[in-house]
């Protein structure tokens, strides 16, 4: 179980509703303010941004170009601690992925009260190492993954006893429905025993909407206020209307899943009178009858004797008339 201010993420429990605004602020901090508000106003538990620094993801060698572009993207500490301030204001989680250990000890230090792990880190174990040995909870994404490699890291993560949750993810920009094979997240659950989530790269929220009903733990999407601003992940999100339909339909899932059992519900109970039919007589029955199977029928409603009871009546002699037509009563006999 992981707990987070707003609410905690565990089997069985509702969908934690997760903004990606990742880059999509372009490193102005008004964007990123205003993104933690329409968020937050848009049903979404949490909102998650990126700490960027440029020598953790590129070389200046072998990508000049975007170790260059990624300077854009940059939130120093001072920022991270303004956004979480706001993010705090506006009842909205603010945590973050980091790229490297730089970035996970900035994230240490302002206690953010949870971590994602970008699919493209899963196999850089001593960052996820050194968070497990720091007991910081994380959200741990498996896009481009083998079943070996989470293997190697749920092992990992639980032997300092670590809270987690595993994301099922297809990292394809955007992601095709055909290719979403929303049937890991039932198949990670049973796997490994613990809470699975769905970072969603998919256009529109009909898939996200699937994975709430298959049981998804966590809900990640792209978060923007406006899809034509620059950047490369802005196509794929999700505006603040589309966010909020998301969030709206979530919690509609949630309560049409109910409680895993067979019952009778409220609602249920005058239908049940109605629809269901009780044992009644086809034709007049004289005292003295002895009851046989072709003096019956069946009539609606069922607020008399129940049809599963007619071998109860075989054999039983009628006390006093029975009109035909009319239904059965035990005080007949």
């Amino acid at each position: 179980m992981i707990k987070m201010n707003n609410k905690q993420i565990e089997l069985n429990d509702t969908t934690y509703l997760i903004a990606e605004a990742g880059i999509n602020h372009n490193g102005d901090m008004k964007i990123a303010k205003k993104m933690i508000e329409f968020a937050a106003a848009s049903g979404a538990n949490g909102i998650k941004f990126q700490t960027i620094f440029p020598d953790e993801l590129f070389s200046k060698n072998i990508n000049p170009e975007l170790y260059e572009l990624s300077k854009d993207w940059i939130l120093t500490k001072k920022n991270h601690l303004e956004l979480q301030k706001h993010s705090k204001k506006n009842k909205i989680d603010f945590f973050s992925t980091p790229f490297g250990l730089k970035s996970a000890k900035l994230l240490q230090e302002i206690k953010v009260p949870i971590i994602k792990i970008a699919s493209g880190e899963i196999t850089n174990h001593n960052l996820i190492k050194y968070l497990s040995k720091m007991k910081i909870p994380m959200l741990v994404s498996t896009g481009m993954t083998t079943i070996s490699e989470i293997a190697e890291v749920v092992e990992l993560i639980k032997q300092y006893d670590c809270p987690f949750t595993l994301l099922h993810c297809v990292s394809s920009y955007p992601t095709l429905a055909k290719d979403a094979n929303l049937s890991t997240i039932q198949y990670l659950k049973n796997t490994f025993n613990v809470p699975v989530g769905f970072s969603d790269h998919t256009t529109g929220i009909e898939v996200s909407l699937a994975a709430v009903a298959l049981g998804a733990s966590v809900i990640e999407k792209h978060f923007t206020l406006d899809k034509n601003m620059p950047g490369p992940d802005q196509k794929l999100s999700l505006d603040p209307s589309e966010f909020l339909e998301l969030s709206k339909k979530t919690r509609l899932i949630e309560k049409a899943m109910g409680i895993p059992r067979s019952t009778i519900i409220k609602s249920e109970i005058n239908f049940r009178d109605n629809m269901r039919k009780s044992l009644g007589a086809k034709s007049d029955i004289m005292p003295g009858t002895i009851i046989k199977h072709s003096m019956i029928s069946l009539f609606r409603p069922g607020m008399g004797i129940p049809p599963n009871m007619i071998n109860n009546i075989i054999g039983r002699t009628v006390k006093k008339p029975v009109v035909g037509g009319t239904l059965l009563k035990w005080d007949d006999f």
